[in-house]
């Protein structure tokens, strides 16, 4: 008598919490691959996925994937699920992993899909046994509209590392290669959040305090020397930790670090063309907090943790601090950001009084 083949595995099952442009992106491509993915976000989000699917946005072309979606509640999510992915906002971390613990079970992974430094630390406190990994996506993508997500580049990918110990990523890197994603698999998660956080504040606050497109930034002399000084903080920062800067999928951290320890001139004839040229007049997430009048802003997990990590390794990061305080102040009093909107000769004042210049 014939052997019977053996069963397909069942296919692993995804919750994306918190998603946007980055879950629904993510979501939708593992659904393509075969798992099986439900979306917990914002109604208008919810309604426009279960209507017509994650639409995708790519040089032109539309592609839809049908997804499951769910209000911000877990009551209806289901489960249980083999992974567990949040990507709110950073400073919305703790009250979502207090949510998430209806749906997190022996054996689930909890990932944290989020821009800056400091929330794999507090989940860690929070949850100190829940097997834990980071990632970062490093494809720039955007929600214009409910339901419908802007791919602006097809370079990047996906960099993944585990923060528990008895966690294995190689698993998920290989289905989210299968997804369609580069993805690539790091050791040490802090060398890797905080190389993309390099990345992360390059065009941010500036643009977002002074109301003006990164291009604007890039292209404008001093303002460039400010943008290289931050992010010469951060790396000084990373070499007292001590955290390496590693090269991330479409991200290549290194080659940044030796352009920007060239003279600010040359560096900038350098890099603006690329820095500008990719960024354009697309305003960075710190604008979009700011202008939705949100009332906080991510810049204490971008800037300001290079500021408290510069604190604890005594070294000085004064860009970096004038910038966070003038981002946090901002988000409090709608004032202060009236002082230094479309005024950019305010803010280089400010900082070239900071830098001694």
């Amino acid at each position: 008598m014939p052997e019977r083949p053996a069963a397909a595995p069942p296919p692993l099952r995804f919750l994306f919490f918190g998603a946007g442009a980055v879950g629904s992106l993510l979501g939708a491509r593992l659904a393509q691959a075969g798992s099986e993915v439900t979306l917990v976000g914002r109604p208008s989000h919810v309604e426009a996925v279960t209507r017509d699917g994650v639409r995708m946005v790519s040089a032109g072309k539309v592609s839809s994937q049908s997804v499951r979606a769910a209000r911000p509640s877990l009551a209806d999510a289901g489960g249980p699920f083999d992974y567990v992915f949040l990507t709110v906002k950073s400073y919305d971390t703790l009250d979502a992993i207090e949510q998430l613990q209806l749906v997190l079970r022996p054996g689930t992974i909890l990932g944290s899909f989020q821009n800056g430094v400091g929330n794999e630390e507090a989940i860690t406190a929070a949850l100190p046994e829940q097997a834990l990994l980071a990632g970062s996506l490093t494809v720039p993508v955007s929600m214009d509209e409910p339901g419908t997500i802007q791919l602006h580049s097809r370079s990047g990918g996906l960099a993944l590392a585990p923060v528990s110990p008895e966690v294995n990523v190689a698993p998920l890197v290989r289905k989210l290669r299968d997804a369609g994603f580069k993805a690539r698999r790091y050791t040490d998660f802090r060398a890797m959040k905080w190389s993309k956080l390099l990345f992360n504040i390059l065009g941010n606050a500036q643009s977002a305090i002074l109301d003006l497109p990164p291009s604007h930034v890039f292209a404008d002399s001093e303002l460039f020397r400010y943008e290289r000084a931050a992010f010469r903080e951060a790396t000084a920062v990373m070499d007292r930790m001590p955290l390496a800067v590693v090269s991330l999928p479409g991200l290549p951290a290194p080659s940044l670090r030796r352009a920007m320890s060239l003279p600010p001139l040359l560096a900038q004839m350098l890099l603006e063309p690329r820095l500008g040229g990719a960024r354009g007049n697309k305003m960075p997430s710190l604008w979009w907090d700011l202008s939705r009048g949100k009332g906080r802003t991510e810049a204490a997990f971008l800037n300001g943790a290079v500021v408290d990590a510069g604190r604890r390794y005594d070294v000085p990061t004064p860009v970096n601090s004038v910038l966070w305080a003038i981002l946090e102040k901002s988000t409090k009093l709608p004032s202060e950001w009236e002082r230094y909107r479309r005024q950019p000769d305010r803010l280089k004042a400010l900082l070239r009084t900071a830098l001694k210049l």
